[in-house]
């Protein structure tokens, strides 16, 4: 049933995995730098992510039917909470903390909706991704109940979840080349 619709490699999601894989590695070696500048790399990782969800909503759509719906409504938040952070950057640093939970949370729920399309590329790779998906929903769950912890390990999460879902974009991109 899966096999009969080829993606080929996806270099958006490879992309997107590099986007995030440096995001990471800044928030990392640049900590006081990070606040502002994490809310501009919020907002083009958020606007990337709704485009590259966007431009894969066709063939999502084939192989998962109507939950890639669910995709798409998620792509067209990451794309206003994008555009809010790129020209609004004051509101970006009052609410990034929060913010970023949210947007993890609806990321990995998404990922995980629509996880089942990776078994046609192999096990390996739909099991690989959902435990990068839960590890990051698990990561969003934390920021959101505890803001405390967050503020004090804001930059470090941060960087964590950017380094698992970068890792887990260019997984999916390899998973779709076969």
């Amino acid at each position: 049933m899966f096999n009969d619709h080829r993606w080929g490699f996806d270099w958006t999601e490879l992309m997107t995995g590099v986007v995030f894989l440096v995001a990471a590695l800044f928030v990392i070696k640049q900590p006081k730098a990070a606040l502002l500048s994490l809310v501009f790399l919020f907002a083009i990782a958020a606007i990337i992510s709704g485009i590259t969800t966007i431009g894969g909503y066709t063939k999502l759509r084939r192989e998962t039917g109507l939950r890639a719906n669910f995709a798409l409504v998620f792509a067209v938040i990451d794309l206003l909470v994008g555009l809010l952070f790129l020209f609004h950057a004051p509101t970006g640093i009052v609410i990034l903390g929060y913010v970023f939970a949210f947007w993890f949370l609806i990321d990995s729920i998404e990922r995980l909706v629509v996880a089942s399309h990776l078994r046609t590329f192999g096990m390996g790779y739909f099991i690989l991704s959902v435990i990068f998906d839960i590890i990051s929903l698990i990561l969003a769950i934390l920021l959101i109940l505890n803001p405390v912890f967050a503020a004090f390990s804001f930059n470090a999460l941060v960087s964590i979840y950017f380094a698992i879902f970068g890792i887990n974009a260019i997984l999916i991109a390899f998973a779709r080349r076969n």
